[in-house]
């Protein structure tokens, strides 16, 4: 679902716009999910993730030797941050220490490696698919 809000305000002196950006909403599955209190590995489907917008790629290296992941990438669950890690056939979560958070990235200090391939896109989409109900 979209939302698209614009509104012009006149203001005495002159006119003044307000214009707030593009929403996107999901309304959910019922019952599908559920909270199992752990994140499960979930199995690659091309199909799936290239629909869902999972994108993997290996951390960024910092200057300092640190490695980094894109803020998106990291999901917290159980009091804990996760993220995914792409092993060819299957997504698997991996508790993460993180460190120093800027503007889009947080610093890896332990938990990956710099040969892995993280979850950059679509990991939240990952964590509900581990949280299905398994019927």
């Amino acid at each position: 679902m979209r939302a698209f809000a614009f509104t012009c305000i006149a203001a005495m002196a002159g006119i003044s716009a307000f214009y707030a950006a593009p929403v996107m909403a999901h309304a959910g599955h019922g019952d599908e999910f559920v909270q199992t209190g752990s994140v499960g590995q979930v199995k690659a489907n091309p199909k799936r993730d290239q629909m869902l917008g999972i994108v993997s790629e290996k951390p960024k290296v910092e200057a300092n030797g640190q490695l980094s992941v894109p803020n998106v990438a990291i999901v917290k669950a159980n009091g804990q941050p996760y993220v995914f890690v792409f092993s060819g056939t299957t997504y698997d979560p991996v508790v993460i220490k993180p460190g120093t958070v800027s503007v889009d990235r947080t610093v890896v200090l332990d938990g990956v490696t710099s040969d892995e391939q993280i979850v950059v896109s679509g990991a939240l989409s990952i964590f509900a698919e581990s949280q299905k109900n398994k019927r």
